[in-house]
């Protein structure tokens, strides 16, 4: 997969803030470790003259194997010094070496000439962060989304919103809990206000946390991306990206505008992903015959016969939230 210039230096940019966490966090160990033990700092300087004292064996002549011998028994014995003292205090790493996040590259990106795999992973990731509209994530979570919301008395049909919707959030918070490549596909359907769009994010920041590529986004928003890059107005490879990520989250299915480019990007990504055997999660106002009139047999039948259909019931949450405010 190809990235825009700016994910490429931002992912740069990122492994270069590691190596340098990483080298302040072993100056600051060294410096305290002297300040508590001065004798590492004597071990220090006399491993460092090993090999002026070799250069001096070597041109006062005599048994010069005898004296280099020696010097690195020395040397040995101030070293296995040193690893007792750190050991001590539970470090293992003799001469204060960075603590990489990638130990095999050593946070540069590259073993070699090949890119390393914790540098395509930076380059995935941030790809994924800046198509995604996850700014209210933060403040997203299922601790949040009560079940005081939803009224306890049953609805004219006998069912209780709050019985119903805890069924659906416990569900949800499952699905996120276990989720991985092979989950299923969720439809999160039901009236304005009834908590989809925070059951959504709330999906997304668990999964992201575990370390999943999430792209989460309005319908009309990731559409539009990619328009301008059908047509030309932008650069970038959207649509790849919403079909390789491990979860992909649609929000808000029928507030786009209706037309035919529209409908054919939102078939194939649909199609792309359940061929794939990817999960997508979908939140949607529109009941099934909305889904079926809005898109069609193609779209609607591969929703409706495919994603595992949740029904979010209750009032509007955002007034409720409002009144008791004022």
């Amino acid at each position: 997969m190809g990235y825009s210039r700016e994910v490429y230096d931002a992912a740069i940019a990122e492994l270069g803030r590691r190596r340098t966490n990483a080298s302040a966090k072993a100056a600051a160990l060294r410096e305290h470790m002297i300040e508590k033990h001065p004798r590492i700092r004597e071990l220090e300087l006399e491993m460092a003259g090993a090999s002026v004292r070799v250069a001096r064996a070597v041109l006062n002549g005599g048994d010069v194997t005898a004296a280099v011998e020696k010097i690195k028994t020395q040397n040995l014995s101030q070293q296995a010094e040193l690893a007792e003292i750190l050991s001590r205090e539970g470090i293992h790493s003799p001469n204060f070496e960075p603590n990489y996040a990638c130990p095999i590259c050593q946070d540069t990106g590259y073993i070699g000439n090949r890119m390393c795999e914790c540098f395509k992973l930076l380059l995935r990731e941030e790809a994924f962060r800046r198509l995604s509209y996850m700014g209210m994530m933060k403040d997203a979570d299922f601790h949040s989304l009560k079940l005081e919301y939803y009224p306890d008395t049953p609805d004219p049909r006998g069912v209780s919103p709050r019985r119903r919707m805890a069924e659906v959030l416990e569900y949800c918070r499952n699905y996120a809990a276990d989720f991985d490549e092979k989950s299923p596909s969720l439809l999160l359907r039901g009236a304005t206000g009834t908590g989809k769009t925070h059951t959504s994010l709330a999906i997304a920041r668990e999964v992201v946390e575990r370390g999943f590529g999430v792209i989460y986004g309005p319908m009309q928003k990731l559409l539009h991306q990619l328009e301008k890059e059908h047509f030309g107005r932008d650069d970038g490879n959207s649509e790849d990206m919403m079909i390789d990520c491990d979860l992909l989250i649609l929000d808000d299915l029928g507030a786009e505008f209706s037309t035919s480019f529209y409908n054919s990007c939102l078939y194939n990504l649909i199609n792309s992903r359940m061929l794939d055997g990817k999960p997508t999660i979908i939140s949607t106002n529109l009941d099934k015959n909305e889904i079926l009139d809005r898109y069609g047999e193609q779209i609607s039948s591969r929703i409706i016969g495919t994603f595992v259909p949740l029904t979010f019931i209750g009032k509007d949450i955002r007034l409720i939230r409002l009144r008791n405010e004022i």
